[in-house]
C-alpha cells in the first residue's frame, strides 16, 4: 500500500471520473464555441482556458448552492454549462483579436 496519505488523496483526484467528465465537457463547449466564432488559433487556446475556468466556476457555484437538478454523478451539468458559456462570451469580449475577421 501507499504509505503517504497525500499521494493517496492526489491519486483519488486524478482518477476521478467527475473531474474528467467536467474537463471533457468544458473542452467540447470551448471547441464548439471556437468553431462557431472562429478568430484564429491563438484565440482557440484562450477559449479552451475560458471554458475550463467557466465550467469549474459553475461547478463550484452549483455545489455550494446545493442544486441537485441537472447533475450527472458529481458533475453539475446545468451550472457548469452556464458558467462555461458565460466565461466564453466574456472572454471573447475581453480578448478581441483581428484575426479571421
Amino acid at each position: 500500500m501507499i504509505p503517504n496519505a497525500w499521494l493517496d488523496l492526489a491519486l483519488d483526484v486524478v482518477f476521478s471520473p467527475g473531474l474528467w467528465l467536467s474537463v471533457l465537457l468544458a473542452v467540447i463547449y470551448s471547441l464548439l464555441f471556437s468553431t462557431w466564432r472562429w478568430a484564429g488559433w491563438g484565440q482557440l487556446g484562450r477559449d479552451v482556458l475560458a471554458g475550463l475556468l467557466g465550467f469549474a466556476a459553475g461547478q463550484l457555484i452549483g455545489t455550494l448552492v446545493g442544486f441537485n437538478g441537472g447533475r450527472i454523478g458529481q458533475v453539475q451539468l446545468l451550472f457548469g454549462t452556464a458558467g462555461a458559456v458565460a466565461l466564453l462570451a466574456v472572454g471573447r469580449a475581453v480578448w478581441r483579436t483581428d484575426e479571421g475577421t
